[in-house]
């Protein structure tokens, strides 16, 4: 019996080992899991934004039809976001007493459009331009991040890839 009571010590402290060993994987595990949840959720409220803002420019046109014309010139829209934090170009030309007629307005919707753009989201932009999928619309197209704007728009359709950092929304006329 002392023989066997030999051989039998240190086995509780390899148990235990063993034990926090197997602890220490899965809370790794859950770590793990708990960051991908936080850039999942991250992503979900970048996107959230960009389609509010798309949306945005669509009201915008619906609020101001003199001025459609304005809005859906890809000319009009700023090929460079400007400066997070900096105000828009024409801030005040068409608030408070200034009076601007309609096309003054898009101009002055587009600059803080694209301000917004690049002030709520990471490396954001905004513009409109002809839908390549059915050539006669076109589409507002928000993109962040290291997607370029035009990129958003594939051949024969619009970026659906998993790690697309860009919102398209028809405008129907």
């Amino acid at each position: 019996m002392s023989m066997m009571r030999r051989h039998q010590r240190g086995v509780g402290m390899v148990e235990i080992l063993v034990a926090l060993l197997v602890l220490a994987i899965g809370v790794l595990g859950y770590a793990g899991l708990q960051l991908s949840a936080l850039k999942g959720a991250e992503t979900a409220h970048i996107r959230a934004r960009a389609t509010a803002l798309a949306r945005d420019t669509l009201e915008r046109m619906l609020v101001n039809p003199e001025a459609v014309s304005v809005y859906l010139d890809a000319d009009s829209w700023p090929d460079t976001p400007p400066t997070a934090g900096e105000e828009p170009d024409g801030w005040s030309d068409c608030t408070g007493a200034s009076v601007c007629d309609s096309g003054a307005m898009a101009e002055w919707d587009i600059q803080q459009l694209a301000w917004q753009a690049a002030n709520i989201m990471p490396a954001g932009t905004i513009r409109v331009d002809t839908c390549e999928m059915s050539g006669a619309s076109n589409c507002v197209v928000v993109a962040w991040g290291e997607q370029d704007a035009d990129d958003c728009m594939g051949d024969g359709g619009i970026e659906t890839a998993a790690d697309s950092q860009c919102v398209v929304m028809e405008v129907i006329r």
